[in-house]
């Protein structure tokens, strides 16, 4: 799992890659595609779109705001 921390970094948690942000986590992240998946299914992008409670049992799995 990922850090929970809150970081001064803007860089996403997973991927290092580019800033965190709530799209870029649900629809793009590389570093959560396993979770993201499982949670929401292969089609992840589509289906984040219309699937308010598959995203939000995603945000839960990641434990990032707790």
């Amino acid at each position: 799992m990922f850090s929970k921390s809150i970081t001064d970094s803007p860089l996403c948690r997973a991927c290092m890659e580019t800033d965190e942000t709530s799209i870029h986590v649900m629809l793009q992240c590389n570093g959560v595609a396993e979770q993201r998946a499982a949670q929401l299914g292969s089609s992840a992008k589509i289906q984040a779109l219309g699937d308010l409670g598959g995203l939000l049992s995603f945000r839960n799995e990641l434990r990032w705001l707790e």
